[in-house]
């Protein structure tokens, strides 16, 4: 099956190939060497000084980690989709202090309703420990501005910046440092184009003092664990080497091919899906603006109805997705992201033509 869904992607067998290394000790140097080179390689992606943690665990697990950590009692969550909501369930999950800033799916939050929303917190005798933004929400292929949001937690030093990546970190600028961001997460399976399997994140000096001062952490998700164990290039817990070989290669092979020309390789696949989303009648579900690079959420409009189209490519083998949750058969996506070229894309595109053409005709 070709998989231009939003995640997990297409992976290349050379990275295959790097999961069929045999098991080895995780308590091992050439283990400790792996995890070591993959830190050293995410921290260049990420751009940032940061500790670098590192799970055998989906995503999620880090969404989790970000809220038992560093939320000792009030967090505020940006809610503009599914993904960015599921933050805000942990959170009241975890019995804590939980507010949502409910923004209209397909729109970024406008910094100064960020503002707005922490003074509204001060005032109200709990300021927030956290806000938590996804940078590109999966669900409606919106992707928010995160500089200015930066900007705007300068003022509220006591609010630390939690980011989910997943669906934009190596496919987008993502810049930690720069932004200010004190959590940052991510998987695999998406713009990396690894299998999915691993949980990565990035947490400052300062998310680190916080959670020395939070109660509760838990175990399997203690960042202090996590990155104590990192003194020794060691995982607490019993680590997928597998992956960590796959991971390795792949980070080099990002390397080679440049990760500003990887973003640039996303953006062309990004602006010619909306151009042939368009020509087709059909609408982007983001407001204009926060369209994302790696994801193409398209919405029907005047467009033809695209559910048989789908149908017909996967018995073709290639997969689009329908939309997420609510927008079922409202909206389509398109994942333009990981190992995916134009000429993929292009290949994709004159296939989806052809299934509407075939549709019609029956």
């Amino acid at each position: 099956m070709k998989l231009f869904i939003p995640g997990p992607t297409e992976v290349r067998p050379e990275i295959l190939a790097e999961l069929a290394h045999p098991a080895i000790g995780h308590r091992t140097p050439e283990c400790a060497r792996l995890w070591q080179t993959a830190r050293q390689g995410l921290g260049q992606l990420m751009h940032t000084q940061n500790e670098i943690l590192m799970l055998t665990a989906p995503a999620s697990a880090m969404m989790e980690a970000a809220i038992r950590n560093l939320v000792r009692k009030s967090s505020l969550h940006v809610v503009n989709g599914a993904f960015s909501k599921r933050w805000f369930d942990i959170a009241c999950a975890n019995g804590k202090d939980a507010h949502a800033v409910e923004i209209p799916w397909g729109q970024g939050i406008p910094p100064e309703q960020l503002r707005t929303a922490l003074e509204e917190g001060i005032a109200k005798g709990h300021p927030y420990d956290v806000v938590t933004v996804v940078h590109n929400e999966t669900s409606t292929g919106t992707l928010t501005p995160l500089a200015p949001l930066s900007a705007v937690l300068a003022d509220y030093p006591q609010t630390l910046f939690c980011v989910d990546t997943v669906s934009s970190m190596a496919g987008t600028e993502v810049r930690v440092d720069d932004w200010g961001i004190d959590f940052c997460l991510f998987g695999l399976q998406k713009c990396l184009a690894l299998p999915a399997g691993m949980a990565i994140a990035a947490i400052s000096p300062r998310g680190l003092q916080r959670a020395a001062k939070v109660e509760n952490r838990g175990w399997f998700l203690d960042v202090l664990r996590l990155a104590k164990g990192n003194e020794k290039e060691q995982s607490p817990t019993t680590p997928s080497t597998a992956h960590l070989y796959a991971l390795v290669a792949q980070l080099k092979h990002i390397a080679t091919e440049g990760l500003e020309n990887r973003w640039r390789r996303h953006q062309e696949m990004a602006v010619k899906t909306r151009s042939w989303a368009l020509g087709h009648g059909w609408e982007l579900f983001p407001a204009e603006g926060y369209a994302s690079p790696t994801v193409s959420c398209i919405a029907r409009s005047q467009g033809p109805d695209f559910t048989p189209a789908l149908d017909a490519l996967k018995k073709k083998g290639i997969l689009v997705s329908n939309g997420y949750g609510d927008l079922k058969n409202k909206t389509f996506r398109i994942g333009h992201m990981g190992e995916h070229t134009l000429e993929d894309l292009l290949d994709l595109l004159q296939q989806f033509d052809e299934a509407l053409k075939t549709e019609v005709v029956a």
